[in-house]
Formats: C-alpha cells, sequence, structure tokens
C-alpha cells in the first residue's frame, strides 16, 4: 500500500506474519518506507501486533465516519514506528504524521536515526488504511 504523492509518501508491504498456533499469531513484519520531500528512509524490521491493527481499524472507522479526530498505530519496540491520521480543520481535511526510528551501526558505536515528518491527504485515504490493515490482519 502507498499512500500520498510522488514527493510525500508511505508504503507499506507485508514481509512476514507470525502463523495461527505460534506465539504471538497474528502479528506481521512490515517495511515501511517514507518520503518527505527531499528526505526518505525505509525499514524492513517493522513488527505490528494483531490486536495493535485490530484498534487501529476501529479508530479508522471511527474517523471515516465523524471526519474528526485521529486514528494512530504503533510498531512493538517502542518509538521504532508511528503512524496518525488525524482531522486538520473542520471541514475534515487529512493529514498523516509518521515517525520511522532505526540505528545505523558504525564501528563500536549505534547512531540513532530518525525521519519524522508528514503531509495532507484525502479524506479516502482512510478507506484505503481500513483495506490494507483488513489484509495485514487476515
Amino acid at each position: 500500500m502507498k499512500i500520498g504523492t510522488k514527493e510525500e509518501h508511505i508504503e507499506i508491504e507485508e514481509l512476514e506474519r507470525n502463523p495461527e498456533g505460534s506465539p504471538c499469531a497474528g502479528d506481521v513484519n512490515v517495511s515501511v518506507a517514507l518520503a518527505l520531500q527531499a528526505f526518505s528512509g525505509s525499514y524492513d524490521g517493522v513488527w505490528l501486533e494483531l490486536p495493535e491493527m485490530e484498534r487501529f481499524i476501529a479508530e479508522l472507522k471511527t474517523l471515516d465516519k465523524k471526519r474528526n479526530g485521529s486514528a494512530k498505530i504503533s510498531s512493538m519496540s517502542p518509538d521504532e514506528f508511528s503512524f496518525e491520521i488525524r482531522s486538520s480543520d473542520s471541514l475534515g481535511h487529512m493529514e498523516i504524521e509518521v515517525q520511522l526510528h532505526r540505528y545505523q551501526y558504525s564501528g563500536p558505536k549505534y547512531w540513532p536515526i530518525y525521519l519524522k515528518g508528514g503531509f495532507e491527504t484525502q479524506p479516502e485515504t482512510i478507506r484505503q488504511l481500513i483495506s490494507c490493515f483488513k489484509a495485514l490482519t487476515n
């Protein structure tokens, strides 16, 4: 799933799913690519928990009906990935805020790298997100 424009977008792709009967069944490993104009980054080690995705879908459905408020999801590892879609005004315009974080290992040190920002989006994006995350939970 890719949302946004060529210059500002997020792309989420399923890589691996914990099978039924295993610990953490239904949890999904995704690749996240983020472009914010001249800045971009990607990470293929983001894990999303099934209950967190189900809660996010419920928030998205409420946001789609009311066009007011927000829906947010975060990765299992704190601060590694967060995604929020929210209304930006009383007219129902939407915006997305994303944070992607990972470490770069260089010699004996590891350096934190953050890419955080956002962009405006259309209200129809909410339904795209519902479809995408339903696919990740099935």
